[in-house]
C-alpha cells in the first residue's frame, strides 16, 4: 500500500508539473489559479490515502471504492464540460 501511495503522489506532482507548464506557457493569470488547486487537491489526495491506510483492510477497501466513486463522478464532469467545449 504504502508503494502504491507513492507512486500515486508522484503521478500527481508529475501531472501537476505538466499541466502548470502548459498553462503558463498559454495563461498565466489562469496557471496561478490552476497551480494553487492543483496543489491543494494533490495534499488532499495525500491526506486522504495516508487516513485511509490507518483503518482495517475491510474499511480501506471500502473508502477505497468510495474514493474512487467519487474522483469517477469528478472525471465524468470534467469530460462532460470537455465535450461542450469541443462543440
Amino acid at each position: 500500500m504504502d508503494h502504491a501511495r507513492r507512486d500515486l503522489a508522484s503521478a500527481s506532482k508529475n501531472w501537476v508539473d505538466t499541466t502548470s507548464k502548459f498553462v503558463q506557457h498559454n495563461a498565466p493569470k489562469v496557471s496561478a489559479t490552476i497551480d494553487e488547486t492543483l496543489e491543494k487537491t494533490s495534499e488532499s489526495f495525500k491526506r486522504t490515502m495516508n487516513s485511509i491506510d490507518s483503518e482495517t483492510k475491510t474499511q480501506q477497501v471500502k473508502l477505497l471504492r468510495a474514493y474512487k466513486s467519487f474522483l469517477s463522478k469528478q472525471v465524468g464532469v470534467i469530460e462532460k464540460r470537455l465535450e461542450r467545449l469541443k462543440e
